[in-house]
Formats: structure tokens, sequence, C-alpha cells
């Protein structure tokens, strides 16, 4: 592993985070171990001092019954029998003289001591080597003579070892496994960030078809790469977009302007009266106009698509919208030659921009008068339902094959039927943008015969 790759690992978070996990388990082990240390150590002490002084007591009532030879008989026969484990004892005569015992005489004490003999003992406490260190309890009997009955402290001393050499390999186990932990998390959360890393160089380089591949643990870097990965596909959705904007621009925009450049050159070339002129200028006008529509009508898709207008969002009533907008068309519809038909349930409200609402409603009213034949009935509806309501502009006309049904909200986009009547392709487009903005589903459908145009609120 090279040292600049060790240096990453080193400094990432999925490795620091182990290890800091590791120092804070190793802190709580420490005061855990201060714990146990210092209840263990006491809960020996006391059961050491508990011991001897039980058998410091029962041997002075051995005294006080069978004196001192009789004392001295029985501490013989538990130093030759061992029966209550390795316990060492003293019986010193007023005198000082030593009657029996396996340990060194020494100045009288009375109650518990801590000490060293000052000879060796006549058998070793253990392998060790080390002088012993002897707790003991020490009674003067009635008759002045002295009894000290000791253990070895050397076993507290061990049992301290044992824990700190627990505590001790434990925490330097753990610590162990941290890095080692933090190293293998580290490699693989790096490696992770260079497929990142590598898949947003390949999109820089133009490649926006490059996706972040899912390791399909559902952990949170799965979870922030199927964002990063829906981020980029509607980016590349945009991109496509606008590229299909500026191609179809390039295609549908070519016409009008060769009119309008085929109308100033026959100005210039055959216009010889001022009638001429006029009539030039005003064709000429009339294309301008209509291009300027189409601008107008592309930047406010573009602006409804960004969301812009959600800041005049207000709640209005769409069911007395539409019955206005019925009311507004009737005439229109009958000019046409068409039957117009509303039934708008009321009560219906909607959080939005009711002047969007109402071009919405407008583009598809018009395009049912505009593309279908005279005698044909259009029918704008709304229907409440438990969750929202339905919004439905139908005809009994000739319809849009299904094949064509996703086509017709693609900007510029005109069935051939259509194209021998004015309009530039956008209406349906900004219906989508409109629908989309207030998170309204749009669908067509087949009347059998005509087209059924669906707007409901999302479920």
């Amino acid at each position: 592993m090279s040292s600049a790759r060790l240096t990453r690992i080193l400094r990432s978070a999925s490795f620091r985070l182990p290890l800091l996990y590791a120092v804070l388990f190793i802190l709580s082990a420490a005061v855990l171990f201060v714990s146990v240390y210092w209840t263990a150590t006491a809960a020996m002490q006391n059961d050491m001092a508990a011991v001897l002084r039980s058998e410091a007591y029962q041997l002075a009532e051995v005294h006080r019954r069978t004196g001192l030879a009789g004392l001295a008989e029985q501490i013989t026969r538990r130093i030759n029998f061992r029966t209550r484990g390795p316990i060492f004892y003293l019986l010193q005569a007023p005198n000082r003289r030593v009657v029996v015992g396996n340990l060194p005489g020494m100045p009288p004490v009375n109650g518990a001591v801590d000490f060293e003999p000052q000879t060796d003992l006549p058998e070793p406490v253990d392998g060790s080597g080390e002088r012993p260190k002897l707790t003991g309890f020490g009674l003067t009997l009635p008759d002045g003579s002295f009894l000290l009955v000791a253990q070895d402290a050397n076993r507290l001393v061990d049992m301290q070892r044992a824990i700190i050499r627990a505590f001790a390999w434990s925490g330097g186990l753990t610590l162990l496994l941290a890095i080692a932990g933090g190293a293998l998390l580290g490699t693989n959360f790096l490696r992770r960030i260079d497929t990142i890393t590598r898949t947003s160089r390949a999109i820089m380089e133009g490649d926006l078809a490059a996706r972040i591949p899912e390791r399909g643990t559902h952990d949170e870097i799965d979870q922030l790469v199927a964002s990063l990965n829906a981020m980029l596909a509607r980016i590349q959705q945009l991109m496509d977009g606008l590229r299909q904007v500026s191609s179809d621009i390039a295609h549908d925009l070519r016409t009008p302007l060769g009119r309008l450049r085929q109308h100033l050159e026959d100005a210039r070339e055959r216009a010889t009266t001022t009638a001429d002129y006029s009539a030039a200028t005003e064709a000429a006008i009339e294309e301008a106009d209509a291009l300027l529509e189409t601008f107008s009508a592309l930047l406010r898709i573009a602006q409804v698509e960004a969301g812009a207008q959600k800041s005049a969002f207000a709640p209005f009533d769409v069911s007395a919208l539409l019955k206005s907008l019925g009311e507004t068309y009737e005439p229109v519809a009958e000019d046409s030659h068409h039957a117009l038909e509303v039934q708008v349930e009321p009560g219906a409200a909607l959080t939005g921009d009711r002047q969007l609402i109402a071009q919405l409603v407008s583009n598809l009213l018009e395009n049912a008068l505009r593309h279908t034949p005279e005698g044909t009935k259009v029918r704008l509806a709304l229907r409440r339902q438990a969750d929202g309501f339905e919004i439905e502009v139908a005809d009994n006309g000739p319809g849009i094959p299904a094949p064509e049904h996703d086509k017709v909200f693609d900007r510029f986009y005109r069935l051939d039927r259509s194209r021998s009547t004015s309009g530039s392709g956008l209406g349906l487009a900004m219906v989508k943008a409109i629908a989309g903005l207030h998170g309204l589903a749009i669908r067509l459908e087949d009347a059998k015969p005509g087209l059924r145009v669906v707007l409901q609120t999302a479920r």
C-alpha cells in the first residue's frame, strides 16, 4: 500500500470514527478497570481479614478450654493437615519463646497486621522467589502468650496483577481491532468514493449517461448513490430536453423566419408603390409577432418548469374558475359551430396559481375547438373525489392515435392534420408544465370516438 493511500485511509472519516469509538471504549474500560480493581481488592482483603479473625478467635477458644499445651497441639495438627488452607501460625509463650508455628518469632501485635518475615519461612509460600509478604491477625491470650494467624498477601497482589493483565490485553486487542477495522472500513469507503469520483469525471467529460453503481446494501452510501443517480438522471433529462428544444427551435422556426425574409426580399425587389410596401410590412410584422409569441411561450414554459411561480401560490376555488371559463368559451364554441357542455361539481379547491390553471384549461379547450370539425361536442367537467378532484376536457372528434399520446406534449410537436391550422405546437407543452408545477397527473384517453384529457390531483 502506497504512503499516499495510507494517508488517505488514516484521514478518512470511516477510519477515524472506529478509532474514536475504540478510544472511548478504552476510556470506559479504564473506568471499569478502576472499579473492578478497587472492588475486588477490597473484597479479597475483607475476606482474608474475616478468615484470619475467625481462625484466631477459634484458637483462642481452644486455649481457654485446654490451655497453652492444648492450643499448641491444635496448631500443630492444623499445620500438618492444612485443614484451613495455606495459613501460617505462630504461638509464643509469655517470654517470647516460640512454642509452635511455621512463622519466626516477632513482637506481639494485636489486631490486623501486614509484615514481611525477617527470616526465611520453614516452607516456601510460592515459587516466585520473591520475599513473601504476609497479612495476619494477632491476639494476646489471657496468660500473656501471643497467637498470630497469617496468610500470604501475595495472593492479593497476584489477583491485582491478573486484573491488570486482563484489562491490558483486552484494551490492546480492542485498539488493534479498531485500527484494523478502521483500515478495512477506510479502504472500502475510499473505494466507493473513488467510484463516485470516476463517475463524476466521466460525466464532466461528456458522458451524461454514466451512473454510480449501487451495491444493494441499502446503507447510507447506497441511499446517497441512489439520490445522486436520480439527480444525474434528471440533469440528463433536462439536458436532452434543452438539446431537443434547441433542435426544435432550429427546425420549426426556420419556416417563419424564411417567410419573413421572403416578404422583405419581395418588398425590396418588387414593391413599387406605398401600398406594396405597406402590405409587405404588414406581412413581416405578422410573422415577427408569431415569432415573438413563440419565444414568449417558450419563456413561459421554462419559467413554469423552473417553479418560479410557486411563490405566488394561494388557495382558490377551482370549481368557480372552471364555471367562469365555461361561460367564457360557450360563445366561442357557438361561433365555431361546436357544442360546449360544462359539468362542474362545486366546492373543489386547489393551492396554486389561479392564472396558470386558467391558462391550462383554456389551452385544452382551444385545442378541442380548433382541431375538431364543426358539429363536434366538447365537454368540460370537474368531478370531486375522496382525495381531490378530476378535471376532464373531452370531445367526440377524430381523436389522437394512441402512439402519439406521449409525443403531443413535446415542444413544437404537431400532428400531420394540424399543420394546416395556426399554432406553434407549444400549447400542450405548456399544459404539461403547469400540471407538473401543481402536482396534477395528466393523461390522454380514447373517448371512442374522440379524445379525453384528464387532470387528476396526485394521490
